[in-house]
């Protein structure tokens, strides 16, 4: 979608909110949706490219860890301990767009257990809570499994070889 339209389609949109078709609500919807457009497409673009299969992996390991931390979060929720092990794990990405990002800190954050903290852009990392961390680097292996299926699943060309090390050993049984 060009700029052209977003602009159009967002000042459409603001008209239609205020549901009052003046020159100062135009006028007023033209200006912010000129703004917004501008200030989003400042950020890294990169297009997003379904493959079907590799989509349905991504859901399959999504779906799967879904469960295995639902699991340990009703463990960790029933079993009686003086301490539950938490950390907050910094997870360096490579190769993601915006989009990307945005899709697995919520995949993480989704997850039971689990909750994405901060994005930071240089370099690019995920800062990750987890409630019951016992091996820091097992977290970061399924985060970077996360990020790998979804490049694989969802990424175009640039971000394909962004990809430094295709490490879904986890999910291909090991």
């Amino acid at each position: 979608m060009t700029r052209v339209v977003r602009v159009v389609l967002l000042t459409a949109i603001w008209i239609l909110l205020w549901s009052d078709p003046s020159i100062a609500n135009l006028l007023s919807g033209l200006v912010l949706a000129v703004v917004v457009v501008a200030w989003f497409d400042r950020r890294r673009q990169g297009n997003v490219i379904i493959r079907p299969i590799a989509a349905v992996k991504f859901a399959g390991y999504f779906l799967y860890q879904l469960i295995a931390s639902t699991l340990v979060v009703a463990r960790t929720v029933i079993t009686p301990r003086d301490r539950i092990n938490t950390a907050i794990v910094a997870v360096p990405l490579s190769g993601c767009s915006d989009a990307l990002v945005t899709l697995i800190a919520d995949a993480i954050s989704l997850t039971p257990g689990t909750l994405t903290l901060e994005v930071r852009r240089e370099p690019l990392t995920l800062y990750v809570h987890a409630l019951d961390v016992r091996d820091i680097n097992g977290l970061r292996h399924v985060v970077r499994t996360l990020e790998v299926l979804a490049v694989t699943a969802f990424g175009d060309d640039d971000a394909l070889e962004g990809l430094v090390v295709d490490d879904t050993t986890v999910w291909r049984g090991r």
